[in-house]
């Protein structure tokens, strides 16, 4: 386990060593402290004098997304055990499981993370710990994430019903009455095991809870990252219509987005609009790089961890280069999703607001075209053509589209009964050319998120037939039942 947990950047387990050592001859909380921000200080103007936005993004990983995930996951570490878990004292400490994942601890993540990268802490307490300890626990987590914002920049996530539990409400819920709530708790602990990082272990909490998922098979992983049956947005519930969860930039509120890229439904129904060779993109849509990319990829990654090869998993041998390249075009796909959830952050942070950086829609979209003008959008090329994520024929469409845009060209003109008109849907812009009562003749002009919408709708049709037509065939020999499998045939309609 600890070696599938080193740091990219071996020098972070010198850091790490001594600042062990500092604690161990018993230095107070401040040496401690100076420690930590000594490094994040030193480090972090090594990282942040990068350009981020000028970086290759075919370099990106090696240049800043792991190196910023080695000092992210250095300081919350260390701050854990050195400051917050010496504050409650061995006392309290020896009575807790402290364990990190999320994309900063998971062994499972090879390509890095972003600074927006946000932290996710789980805490399991011994039943006998009293409700006065649980509460001084529950306030110091609190105190720790005002910490970890404050003098890192770090965003640490508490759930009320996750972060901090007895072990007994873990237990209850691995046996809930309820299927739906027994079945998402059990893929929680059985999908993260191999993953998690131990800040503070307690064997014997850990034993008796993870013993109890572990009869699970490995084909459980993919209904945690990507099925029906877990409880948050995944793939699959998005493929077959489910509205994606949003949060609104610049406000503390959450949208549910029906227009979502990807959705087999809204595919069709927008097909019926509009020809696709027109490139006419919705007024509105949402793209989930997180859920779409950024989970499938995780997916693999966990299975590969679990030990099973590419072929096992539905990939073919490999290509000219040595990989198979569906798997090659999976993971360009993710890192460069990094990349430009990195460029979401980058503009849109620059207005002090904690942004929902995990997708994509035709106004953030347009709006990041204004921010940044030619240099976001040559951004934007880089990431979709330099990473081959799009096909042959779609390179020259897409090319050409984006000539359209660049030269306001007002060619776009489409014909069709006037009673269609009515199926528009709000917002959408055009310019009446026909008078004509029975029949409509429109000109729609080009804009940014024509592009984008292009771009995106390529990535998700690759995103979906690599699960439909690789991944999910080979999960019957990882454990799922034949019927689950024809059931997710019959609603992916494959």
């Amino acid at each position: 386990m600890e070696s599938e947990h080193a740091y990219n950047d071996s020098a972070y387990e010198d850091l790490a060593r001594e600042l062990d050592a500092l604690a161990a001859a018993g230095a107070g909380e401040a040496a401690r402290v100076r420690f930590i921000e000594k490094v994040h200080v030193t480090r972090n103007r090594a990282i942040r004098d990068l350009d981020f936005r000028a970086l290759d993004p075919g370099s990106v990983a090696d240049d800043y997304l792991l190196p910023r995930k080695d000092l992210s996951r250095f300081v919350v570490e260390s701050w854990v055990r050195h400051v917050c878990l010496g504050r409650l004292g061995a006392r309290l400490a020896d009575r807790l499981l402290v364990f990190g994942l999320g994309r900063l601890f998971s062994a499972y993540n090879d390509l890095g993370a972003q600074h927006c990268t946000d932290v996710d802490l789980n805490v399991i307490a011994e039943d006998g710990l009293s409700a006065k300890d649980l509460a001084a626990v529950s306030a110091e987590l609190a105190r720790l994430r005002g910490e970890l914002h404050e003098r890192f920049a770090v965003v640490l996530e508490l759930h009320p019903d996750f972060t901090l539990l007895r072990e007994r409400a873990v237990l209850k819920a691995l046996e809930d009455p309820d299927p739906k709530r027994r079945f998402a708790t059990s893929l929680f602990y059985r999908a993260n095991e191999r993953g998690i990082r131990v800040l503070k272990d307690h064997p014997a909490i850990r034993e008796r809870v993870f013993s109890k998922v572990r009869r699970l098979p490995d084909a459980a992983l993919f209904e945690h990252f990507l099925g029906l049956g877990a409880s948050g947005p995944t793939f699959a519930k998005l493929r077959t219509g489910a509205p994606l969860p949003v949060g609104l930039d610049g406000t503390c509120d959450k949208a549910l987005a029906v227009d979502v890229v990807g959705s087999r439904a809204f595919a069709l129904r927008w097909r019926k609009l509009f020809p696709q060779g027109l490139f006419v993109s919705p007024p509105e849509w949402h793209f989930s790089m997180k859920y779409f990319v950024n989970r499938v990829y995780d997916y693999v990654c966990a299975m590969r961890m679990s030990g099973h090869g590419l072929d096992e998993l539905g990939f073919d041998g490999p290509g000219p280069d040595g990989v198979d390249p569906d798997y090659r075009w999976l993971r360009n796909a993710h890192k460069l999703m990094l990349h430009l959830q990195e460029l979401v952050q980058a503009h849109i942070g620059a207005f002090g607001v904690d942004v929902d950086y995990g997708w994509m829609s035709a106004t953030r979209f347009r709006r990041l075209a204004e921010i940044g003008g030619e240099r976001f959008v040559a951004d934007f090329d880089a990431m979709v053509l330099d990473g081959a994520l799009l096909k042959a024929s779609e390179v020259a469409r897409y090319r050409e589209l984006r000539r359209k845009i660049a030269t306001r060209a007002n060619d776009r003109v489409l014909e069709g009964r006037a009673s269609d008109r009515a199926k528009f849907p709000v917002g959408f812009r055009y310019e009446n050319l026909n008078a004509d009562e029975g029949r409509y003749r429109i000109r729609v002009p080009f804009h940014w998120g024509d592009l984008a919408f292009f771009a995106f709708s390529a990535i998700a049709a690759r995103v979906a037939r690599v699960v439909e037509s690789r991944i999910l065939p080979a999960l019957p020999r990882l454990g799922m039942p034949r019927k689950d499998l024809e059931a997710y045939l019959k609603v992916f309609g494959s």
